[in-house]
């Protein structure tokens, strides 16, 4: 009885686990990393909410006419440039050759145009002249700056 005895007692003390003293190091000797903090979940995004627009004020600008003060069209808008705030600073400009040969692009200033509504259709006026900004340097985008029209300042009245 007396190896039975032995056997139930190893038994038991083989069963009991060893306590190792509270460090912050494992088994193994490694530091423990403290767990990630917990972030609150995202929220979800919300729906956009939606307005609706009457057609004539929801016009794209390209590909639109701009007018001359007497009402002639004399080129189409193909780009807009943006200043480094995200705000319009220039309006390309094509001008028109004939049958196609010829075209010219000139950027103008965006406080040169006017836009109006006209007939429920955008209207878009240049106060400079024509003849004179057909004269320009043309708009070349891969150049490293632009040349933009804009219209000079009213003389003093003396």
């Amino acid at each position: 009885m007396r190896n039975d005895a032995r056997a139930a007692c190893l038994a038991v003390l083989l069963a009991v686990p060893v306590a190792h003293p509270q460090t912050p190091y494992g088994a193994s000797g490694a530091a423990r990393l403290p767990p990630p903090p917990v972030r609150p979940p995202k929220p979800k995004p919300q729906p956009p909410k939606l307005e609706h627009l009457r057609k004539v004020h929801a016009e794209g600008l390209l590909g639109q006419p701009v007018l001359d003060t007497k009402g002639k069209a004399i080129g189409t808008i193909v780009d807009v440039l943006i200043d480094q705030r995200g705000d319009p600073n220039a309006a390309v400009i094509e001008f028109a050759g004939f049958l196609g040969v010829g075209n010219r692009k000139i950027a103008v200033a965006w406080t040169a145009l006017h836009f109006s509504v006209v007939k429920q259709r955008i209207a878009i006026t240049i106060d400079l002249d024509a003849a004179k900004l057909k004269s320009l340097p043309e708009y070349k985008p891969s150049a490293p700056s632009v040349p933009v029209a804009i219209q000079p300042r009213a003389k003093a009245a003396q």
